[in-house]
C-alpha cells in the first residue's frame, strides 16, 4: 500500500514537472522574442515620432487658377489644373511688342556680354590659364548670345518693315491686313536691302541658278513628251 501511494506521487511529481517544464519552455519563448525584439532597436536607430500634420498640396493656390475634376472623384490631380496666366486658349498671355519694348533694354546688356566674350578668347595669357571646357563654354555662350540678338532685331526689323508697308499702302488693301504671299514679298525686299554687297551678289547668283534650274527641267519634261 505504501508502495502504491508512494508511486501515485511520484507520477503526481511527473506531471507537475512536466507542466512547469512547459510552461517555463514557453515563457522562455516568449523572453528569447522579447529580447530579439529588443535587440534590433538600436540605440543610433532614429526616433520614432507620429506627425499629424495637414498633407500640403502639390499645387499652391493662385488666383484665377481653375481647379477642374476630370475623373469626378474630387481629385484634381496634377494635370487637372489650367491657369489662365499661360492658356492660350484665352487669348495671348503676352503681346510681343510690348513685351520687347519694356525689355528692350537687355540688348544693351547682351551687347556688353558679347563684347567681354570676345575679349576673353583674343587674350591667349587669359585662355592658357583656362581648362578647356572653359573656353568652350564660353565660346557657345557667345555664338547662342549673338543668335538670340541677331533674331531679335531681325524680327523687329521685319515688323517694321510690314508697318511701313501697311502705312504706304492703306489706300490699296484697305490698310489693314495683308495676304501671305505679300507679307512674304515685303519681308525679301527687306531683307535683300539690309545685306551687304557681297550678300546680295551671293543671292542673286542663287536666284539665277534656281531659276536656270526650273527652266532646265522644264526644257527636259516637254522634250520627254
Amino acid at each position: 500500500e505504501e508502495e502504491g501511494s508512494g508511486q501515485r506521487g511520484w507520477e503526481q511529481d511527473s506531471e507537475e514537472d512536466d507542466f512547469f517544464s512547459a510552461e517555463d519552455a514557453e515563457h522562455g519563448k516568449k523572453g528569447r522574442g522579447q529580447q530579439n525584439e529588443t535587440k534590433k532597436k538600436s540605440k543610433h536607430a532614429p526616433k520614432e515620432t507620429r506627425i499629424n500634420r495637414r498633407p500640403v498640396s502639390v499645387v499652391r493656390e493662385i488666383p484665377g487658377l481653375v481647379v477642374r475634376d476630370r475623373d469626378g472623384d474630387g481629385d484634381s490631380g496634377l494635370f487637372g489644373n489650367r491657369d489662365v496666366r499661360f492658356d492660350t486658349a484665352l487669348g495671348k498671355s503676352v503681346d510681343y511688342e510690348v513685351v520687347r519694348k519694356q525689355y528692350s533694354f537687355l540688348d544693351g546688356y547682351r551687347e556688353k556680354e558679347i563684347a567681354e566674350m570676345e575679349k576673353i578668347l583674343k587674350n591667349k595669357k587669359l585662355l592658357s590659364r583656362m581648362d578647356e571646357s572653359e573656353v568652350a563654354d564660353i565660346k557657345y555662350k557667345l555664338q547662342s548670345t549673338r543668335s538670340k540678338l541677331e533674331a531679335l532685331k531681325k524680327k523687329d526689323r521685319e515688323k517694321e518693315a510690314l508697318k511701313v508697308y501697311l502705312r504706304e499702302h492703306k489706300n490699296d488693301n484697305n490698310g489693314k491686313f495683308l495676304t501671305r504671299a505679300e507679307k512674304r514679298k515685303v519681308l525679301l525686299v527687306d531683307r535683300f536691302e539690309h545685306m551687304n554687297s557681297k550678300q546680295q551678289t551671293k543671292s542673286i547668283e542663287r536666284k539665277r541658278k534656281r531659276k536656270l534650274g526650273k527652266e532646265m527641267r522644264a526644257l527636259e519634261f516637254s522634250g520627254a513628251r
